[in-house]
């Protein structure tokens, strides 16, 4: 009996088929990925790889399925068996990087930029990761370097944009954080992060009514962001309008009515309008659940405004004796001996705070005062 013929096509056909099943199944993983359906999307993965080992689809799939799910020691991984099989492989040196941005790992984000500079040298998106692990770690020129390279390969690259107002912001350039965020905001007019970073950056520079300009924007497009009503709080606080300030800390306190850091800012704007009793009512809330620093500062300088001057001195006695280094204590205690005509040991209390922290300059400026 004479043995079949093989048929030659019947190797490509059989190729062919393993190819469209390996495609399909990581065409499948990836959309459970996007719908975050973890579980059925590292059954596609660990499918396609039981076939492919090799496979970058189904290593970089498995590295992006560790990552969100915050494993970041498998992600990586998985990311480094992607780019042994293909060294210019992007989207594991991204997931990489992501890892160890992620695990603050930040020297590490550079020194795996450095490794794979041959892929880096050409991708905006890579670039501003190291120029956003460079600015995290306050080395600001490389990372305006690094986001300079990335707006010459893509000029209009958002996320660059936006990493060079936080640049320029970090450096204390309001004014270049803010040409900046303006740019992104001919693009995305509706931005309510970038509002409130403007407005953040305004209030910076003491132009309260710009930033008021801008948290309003911000809030006009969400009344419960916690950050516009914080912004527009805190720029009518600037501008010693106490009365308004207080409109935005109760917009806040309506849906976060336990937050401390509101309670002492809205007690404090209470104290600016002479309300101390409000104001005090307040702080002994907060210090009710526990001592609080800025509550206790708070309750001695309302009793203190209040005339109840004894309070005040044991409250702020206590609290120098807590925080030693700390200036504000001294500061406003040795005004409380000023009023009470006791010169002579406000001045001992801030030449011996003087002695320990000579750069002080609040201390420094309430020296000179007395010599004046």
């Amino acid at each position: 009996m004479n043995e079949p013929i093989e048929k030659p096509q019947a190797g490509k056909e059989e190729e062919d088929s393993n190819f469209a099943q390996i495609k399909s199944l990581a065409k499948e993983a990836y959309r459970f990925l996007d719908s975050r359906q973890w579980d059925k999307a590292e059954s596609k993965l660990k499918e396609l790889l039981a076939k492919e080992p090799s496979n970058t689809y189904g290593l970089v799939g498995m590295g992006d399925l560790h990552f969100k799910r915050k494993e970041f020691r498998q992600a990586l991984d998985f990311y480094n068996r992607c780019i042994k099989e293909d060294s210019s492989n992007k989207f594991s040196l991204m997931g990489l990087m992501n890892c160890y941005r992620e695990m603050n790992l930040l020297n590490r984000v550079i020194e795996v930029a450095e490794e794979y500079r041959h892929i880096t040298i050409t991708d905006a998106s890579i670039l501003s990761r190291v120029a956003d692990a460079h600015r995290k770690l306050k080395n600001f020129k490389e990372s305006e370097v690094y986001y300079m390279q990335a707006l010459q390969i893509n000029p209009k690259d958002q996320y660059v944009i936006v990493g060079l107002g936080h640049l320029f912001f970090a450096c204390q350039r309001y004014k270049d954080a803010i040409s900046w965020w303006e740019k992104l905001l001919v693009i995305q007019p509706d931005n309510i992060k970038i509002l409130t970073e403007i407005g953040n950056s305004y209030r910076k520079i003491k132009d309260f009514d710009e930033a008021i300009r801008y948290y309003r924007r911000a809030a006009d497009l969400d009344q419960r962001n916690f950050f516009a009503l914080y912004g527009l709080a805190e720029s009518y606080r600037g501008k010693k309008d106490f009365r308004k300030a207080n409109e935005f800390w109760e917009r806040i306190l309506e849906f976060d009515p336990d937050n401390k850091l509101i309670i002492n800012r809205y007690a404090d704007s209470l104290r600016g309008m002479g309300e101390f009793d409000k104001a005090l009512e307040c702080f002994n809330r907060i210090l009710s659940e526990g001592e609080d620093y800025f509550a206790l500062l708070g309750k001695a300088s309302s009793l203190k405004m209040k005339g109840a001057r004894d309070k005040a001195e044991e409250i702020y006695v206590d609290l120098h004796k807590k925080f030693p280094m700390d200036p504000r204590p001294v500061v406003e205690l040795s005004e409380l001996y000023s009023d009470l005509g006791k010169r002579d040991e406000a001045l001992k209390l801030l030449n011996d705070f003087h002695k320990k922290q000579p750069l002080n300059e609040e201390v420094k400026q309430k020296l000179d005062s007395f010599s004046e």
